[in-house]
């Protein structure tokens, strides 16, 4: 998954990890679960606010998604792309 694709930007794990860890705070989860499949990655965590409280949620991540994590990333930060 993290090997470069034509087309795509070169993932680093460091990266990856810091958007990851935003994306389980806006989702507000904690005790994470991180598997890395060919072509997503998997997160899993335990719920703490909202209808779900108490509950774990499992969320698929593509390589997609995680690019359009890290442009919002870079946006938010300033950086050029």
């Amino acid at each position: 998954m993290f090997q470069p694709h034509r087309g795509g930007m070169n993932l680093h794990y460091s990266e990856v990890l810091r958007v990851v860890g935003a994306y389980a705070e806006r989702t507000n989860l904690t005790e994470l679960r991180i598997l890395e499949t060919a072509d997503s990655l998997i997160l899993q965590g335990l719920v703490t606010k909202g209808d779900n409280v108490g509950e774990r949620a499992t969320y698929q991540l593509t390589r997609e998604d995680i690019e359009d994590l890290l442009f919002d990333a870079f946006a938010q930060r300033g950086k050029k792309m």
